[in-house]
């Protein structure tokens, strides 16, 4: 079977409320000052929003199929640069727990060792982990270690037809929004000969509001006694 996981919508135990704090003025300061002419020409409006639309792009590439278009004025997304990924999150609150996967601002995803460590195992070399602190409003590190998690892989297997009717509608062009709800996400069908043997992935036609579990990742995460955002079982053909 296949579960599936929506983002977190209130901030809790699996959405620290909180800020990157002077990551977007690290990537703007490094299209002014390091960035080689060539490359900045690729962000370059002409109308002096070069820094700005490259911090755009490089925040959502962390939550993009690599090669995926950038949009009609933008490159496709590159390979994750060393200066890109978020070095650390800052709360507005002390919290005492957090879940073993989280969300942070701009739909990014962190996940801690334990986690990680069964990622690993299951997919290697599939995903990637940039590891983050993560900072409590006084300046002090959270216990735990936490990795941002770019996913790896990506498919084509929700299947509108074989999904229950209400559960989605069409986005235009840009494939399909679905209900939310545990009623929703339960009803959305996808192609086992599609998935096939992956662990986690995400839907091209459902971008980064929904990630996919296969039964044996769902299966060690609960094993584990780990703690993620609600997920349902969904529907497999």
């Amino acid at each position: 079977m296949v579960w599936g996981m929506t983002l977190p919508s209130t901030f809790g135990e699996f959405w620290p409320d909180g800020e990157f704090v002077g990551w977007y003025d690290g990537l703007k300061a490094y299209f002014r000052e390091q960035m080689p002419e060539e490359q900045k020409a690729l962000f370059d409006d002409g109308n002096g929003n070069g820094e700005t639309n490259y911090m755009g792009y490089a925040v959502q590439k962390l939550v993009s199929e690599a090669g995926a278009s950038g949009g009609p004025d933008y490159p496709p997304f590159s390979p994750i640069e060393p200066q890109e990924p978020p070095p650390s999150f800052t709360a507005e609150k002390r919290y005492t727990s957090l879940g073993s996967l989280i969300k942070l601002n701009d739909r990014i995803l962190a996940l801690d060792d334990a986690l990680k460590t069964i990622i690993e195992r299951l997919e290697p070399g599939m995903h990637q982990f940039f590891p983050i602190d993560l900072l409590m409003p006084r300046g002090d590190f959270f216990p735990k270690a936490y990795h941002v998690l770019f996913i790896g892989q990506y498919h084509d297997s929700f299947s509108p037809e074989n999904s229950k009717e209400g559960s989605w509608r069409k986005n235009g062009d840009y494939g399909y929004l679905f209900e939310k709800s545990k009623k929703g996400v339960t009803g959305l069908a996808f192609s086992k000969s599609v998935f096939g043997g992956s662990h986690l992935w995400r839907e091209r036609s459902l971008r980064a509001w929904v990630t996919c579990f296969s039964e044996e990742l769902e299966a060690e995460i609960g094993d584990a006694g780990l703690r993620i955002p609600k997920h349902y079982r969904m529907k497999e053909v």
